[in-house]
């Protein structure tokens, strides 16, 4: 594996990536035609690559191709062109950043900022910033490690009226806080933050269904019911209720083999028609053909 290299993802990885960067390039492609000062905003920039975790069991070089590694999010987004304004990569782990920085500088001619800190600070400090500038326009992809992204960052995503947003939800990682029997973990305290409030209990649970008990018997027993794909629409809809262009209806389930690890959505803060209708056309178009 090289140097700085992160190991995760597989196909999956190579999906979500492939999305966001065919977004990118219509994205700029659209607006560059106007007079809009464009960022490109990462989340969680990583390294920069990935080596799949199928591929990197062995640390021995010569068993695998170049192509394993996949390029991420950060390099996609830097090789789009027309290019953005400006890019601002957020990543607090040490060693990615020594990783990302090289990376970038590669890129010379592009204005980049690399923030060493919390994600969630990171996004709140730029949302201040793009706020004051009438002209200022982003797309910000989020790929959390764990459940990471707080509400609260979320809304001032949405209050800015100038952002798309492509969020990879920890669906199975919500679903996995709450037990066969109804009851919650201790984890499903970080879905709270993750959601702005605990109203998501309520829907993720339901009583034992007794209709077939001859003896009518009363259970007050408790069963989940909010699995990977619930957890989907839930979150879904939420993000509908603050986000004023919208969000799209298709999402992208995403994990190893068949399983339904994460969803891909993507949300719209721009309330102008004009804007919100071409922003869901494109999104729409590349999730249901991913």
């Amino acid at each position: 594996m090289s140097e700085g290299t992160q190991s995760f993802g597989g196909q999956h990885t190579r999906r979500k990536l492939d999305v966001v960067e065919k977004y990118l390039s219509a994205y700029v492609t659209v607006m560059k035609r106007q007079s809009f000062r464009l960022f490109y905003v990462d989340g969680f920039a990583g390294s920069g690559s990935s080596q799949a975790k199928s591929e990197a069991a062995s640390d021995d070089p010569t068993l695998f191709p170049v192509s394993d590694v996949v390029e991420g999010s950060p390099l996609r987004a830097l090789r789009i062109d027309p290019p953005f304004d400006h890019f601002l990569f957020i990543e607090k782990d040490p060693e990615n950043l020594s990783s990302l920085e090289r990376t970038c500088a590669r890129f010379s001619d592009k204005s980049i900022a690399i923030w060493p800190e919390d994600a969630n600070e990171g996004l709140r400090k730029f949302c201040r910033q793009i706020s004051a500038n009438r002209l200022d326009r982003a797309v910000v992809f989020l790929d959390p490690f764990g459940l990471s992204v707080e509400w609260d960052t979320i809304r001032l995503l949405a209050e800015t009226e100038k952002v798309d947003l492509w969020y990879l939800v920890p669906v199975d990682g919500m679903s996995r806080q709450i037990k066969n029997d109804g009851s919650f973990l201790p984890g499903a305290q970080r879905i709270d933050r993750i959601w702005g409030s605990d109203s998501w209990r309520e829907a993720a649970v339901r009583k034992v269904d007794t209709s077939d008990d001859l003896f009518g018997a009363v259970d007050d027993r408790l069963e989940k019911i909010a699995r990977a794909q619930q957890f989907s629409e839930m979150f879904r809809a939420h993000l509908g209720e603050i986000f004023k262009g919208g969000v799209a209806p298709a999402y992208l389930p995403l994990g190893r083999g068949r399983r339904h690890d994460f969803s891909l959505m993507f949300a719209c803060a721009n309330p102008s028609r004009p804007a919100f209708e071409a922003a869901m056309r494109i999104a729409n178009h590349i999730l249901r053909t991913a």
